[in-house]
């Protein structure tokens, strides 16, 4: 459900619906008087009559109608679910009501809608926000069992896997330690771990020296954890997830739960898990895993996520609106832009070329790049096939996450259900 922000009416033809009826002495109806005429009158008695101590006392919306960032997450925390709540009750205002205004874009929202309905895998997650304000544009979820799928999306049990491999590039990268171009070496293929490959690196006439841009397309295990463990370091990746939101609460509207990472700073090998994604201790939410996204297509800047665009009372006072978004600077701009030549590799000839090809005759315009992600979880149990990325043209930028959790069987990637998302939006 849909629900828009109503266009105020104009004043000129005011109806006795806008206007206030004014009883004489007896009580009896003597005529009416618009809202607006009453507004006036009350202002220049406020003018002429009010304490001239009290003109310097600023209300906030909150102060006045006692409705606060905490109370609309913890009213959406109880109502959310598969139908959005058009009206929450707040006892103490008029009406005791508060109707609320949300930032879905109702297009894109019935088209991720469609998409989850056609491949119905076994689970499915689509998040789509605005990189730049935080807004959430589209947010939809399935289940193939037709079970219960509230709240999906907000839930941090699922392991990041190499998504994370974009919070430790962005740590090298930012810490002046490689860029796209920097070649490491691995042995071994590009979905395997093995310590003697990390740990016990020998060149040989089998070595591979791709660019760092090539094995993050390709998401080798093996150059991102030999990264981690000896370029950037378990402390500088842990200063570098909670810049991007990890082990803390973002200050958005949703009911989200954070997102973590484990390491053992003591523990070389737990560096080299966590850097390269390929470990369970280190879990995010789709609408996390968007915001990473956000944070490389907005030149480092990450917004925070949120929900309603307002909520107003009966008579359509706004007695809620958000604060201005604050996005948090994580990396530079410079960084970010590298970050940005490699997602796009993975769209051009890395894990998503497939889901991707012939995009581009299409949407020459729109530029695209995004980050593949996958590894066997428990909470769901299933084979977890993540993709996050971002896609802008011009003014317009939009980040997004896809998460599809299949048990036996693979109904549609991750990549293919984004592409979608992309076309309906830009089209």
């Amino acid at each position: 459900m849909a629900v828009y922000v109503p266009r105020r009416r104009s004043l000129g033809g005011a109806s006795r619906r806008d206007a206030i009826v004014l009883p004489d002495i007896r009580g009896r109806r003597r005529g009416f008087i618009t809202r607006a005429a009453l507004g006036a009158l009350l202002a220049c008695g406020i003018v002429f009559f009010w304490p001239a101590a009290m003109g310097t006392i600023d209300h906030t919306r909150d102060q006045i109608w006692g409705i606060d960032l905490e109370r609309v997450k913890g009213a959406l925390a109880e109502r959310l679910g598969d139908e959005l709540p058009d009206k929450f009750a707040f006892p103490g205002l008029p009406g005791e009501t508060a109707h609320v205004h949300y930032q879905i874009d109702p297009g894109l929202q019935r088209s991720i809608e469609a998409e989850l309905e056609e491949y119905r895998p076994d689970y499915g997650m689509v998040v789509a926000l605005d990189a730049r304000t935080g807004a959430l544009l589209g947010m939809a979820e399935i289940r193939r069992d037709g079970g219960e799928s509230r709240l999906m999306s907000l839930k941090a049990s699922y392991p990041a896997a190499s998504v994370f491999k974009t919070v430790t590039a962005a740590a090298a990268i930012d810490l002046g330690k490689a860029d796209a171009d920097t070649v490491v070496p691995y042995n071994g293929k590009a979905t395997t771990l093995y310590k003697r490959n990390v740990l016990k690196h020998r060149d040989h006439k089998w070595t591979r020296r791709e660019s760092l841009a090539k094995s993050f397309s390709k998401s080798v295990n093996t150059v991102f954890a030999r990264l981690g463990v000896y370029d950037v370091g378990g402390a500088n990746l842990l200063v570098y997830a909670d810049r991007f939101g990890f082990n803390r609460a973002l200050p958005t509207d949703l009911p989200l739960e954070p997102s973590t990472v484990e390491i053992s700073l003591d523990d070389e090998w737990s560096v080299a898990e966590a850097a390269s994604g390929h470990t369970r201790d280190t879990n995010i939410s789709p609408v996390h895993g968007a915001l990473l996204a956000a944070a490389v297509v907005n030149d480092g800047l990450m917004p925070t996520p949120h929900f309603v665009a307002a909520m107003t009372d009966d008579h359509g006072i706004v007695v809620y609106e958000p604060e201005p978004s604050r996005a948090e600077r994580v990396i530079a701009p410079e960084t970010a832009n590298e970050l940005r030549k490699m997602m796009r590799e993975t769209i051009r000839a890395g894990t998503a070329s497939k889901s991707f090809r012939g995009f581009s005759r299409r949407f020459a315009s729109v530029e695209v790049g995004g980050k593949t992600g996958s590894l066997t979880g428990f909470n769901p149990k299933g084979k977890y096939d993540w993709f996050i990325g971002y896609a802008t043209d011009g003014e317009r930028k939009i980040a997004y996450a896809v998460l599809c959790i299949n048990k036996k069987y693979w109904y549609v990637k991750s990549a293919r259900l984004a592409r979608r998302l992309i076309e309906s939006y830009f089209s």
